[in-house]
């Protein structure tokens, strides 16, 4: 059975994105506004991870706990190690070699924290903690920059590239790690050597975009960013479709085991009528609705692994 998240766990999580924002506090001082701004990206990423996560929905603890991660503990680390590459080989390594391999691990011991819990079953589900994982570091980082560019009058440029251009990009690199966490879960096979083989793409994507920004020659791999994102994110919709017709070849199988009603295998598998019927319910009875549904689609979803 999937671990419920600990209280202890989430308070260290609040402490550390609380330590964090703090931190990015000593260069947004002067500017405060930089916290607002840094929280519209979010209105309009967050709600692309909700709708890839919405036939199979995480927990909210989960999700919540992914997000403190990347905007916590893992920004602590990752600004601790580039400042210290910084000192002491320059801004070129920070941004270059340690940025992408000291970001990139600690974002995927956020993703490894969920399946250690039980609760990442596919690779869809990796892909969705990567994006709260991420979100949550670039909420933070992003604080950061808006404050330095507020500071230039130079806002509206880098909001544009950041707010408008870029907001996926921290989710994008270490999407990877998430898809490779979540095929080894489904396969039976080692989560950690996944995470290995998947944090190669991340770095080397994170490490290639930030070279892109320090040099004009790596400029044109900004295009191959661009053109294998539309990619993956064509692949990821493929998944979610797959997910869906999936489930509806297996609840028929199901029925008998579970005592579906004729209502539930209509359905099942089908979210927009799955909507409909719990708009028709007693608010009461949602809870117990919700419960099953996600039960039922558990249970396809891991017949077919």
């Amino acid at each position: 059975m999937p671990e419920a998240p600990k209280p202890r766990i989430r308070r260290l999580l609040v402490l550390g994105f609380v330590v964090a924002l703090l931190s990015v506090g000593a260069y947004a001082a002067e500017t405060p506004s930089a916290f607002l701004i840094a929280l519209i990206p979010l209105a309009y990423t967050i709600p692309a991870f909700v709708w890839l996560d919405r036939l199979e929905p995480e927990p909210r603890a989960m999700r919540w706990n992914a997000f403190l991660w990347g905007g916590g503990i893992s920004i602590l680390v990752g600004g601790f190690a580039n400042e210290l590459t910084d000192a002491t080989f320059g801004t070129t390594a920070a941004l270059v070699v340690s940025a992408p391999v000291a970001e990139e691990i600690m974002k995927a011991l956020g993703i490894l924290g969920a399946a250690k819990r039980r609760q990442l079953d596919t690779p869809l589900d990796g892909a969705v903690y990567a994006g709260y994982v991420g979100l949550g570091f670039a909420m933070v980082e992003n604080v950061i920059y808006f404050s330095q560019a507020i500071t230039d009058d130079d806002l509206g440029l880098v909001f544009v590239m950041r707010g408008l251009f870029s907001p996926f990009a921290h989710p994008f690199f270490t999407l990877w790690v998430g898809l490779a966490i979540g095929a080894a879960v489904r396969k039976g096979r080692s989560r950690r050597f996944a995470a290995l083989r998947g944090l190669v793409p991340a770095m080397a994507l994170h490490a290639a975009w930030n070279a892109s920004g320090v040099n004009v020659v790596f400029a044109f791999l900004l295009l191959g960013h661009i053109a294998l994102f539309f990619v993956v994110v064509r692949r990821l919709r493929r998944m979610r479709r797959d997910e869906i017709a999936l489930v509806r070849r297996r609840v028929p199988q199901l029925a008998f085991v579970h005592n579906l009603s004729p209502v539930e295998l209509e359905v099942y598998g089908d979210l927009r009528a799955t909507r409909r019927l719990r708009r028709e319910l007693p608010r009461k009875q949602r809870p117990a609705f919700d419960e099953r549904r996600l039960m039922i689609t558990k249970l396809a979803l891991q017949e077919e692994s």
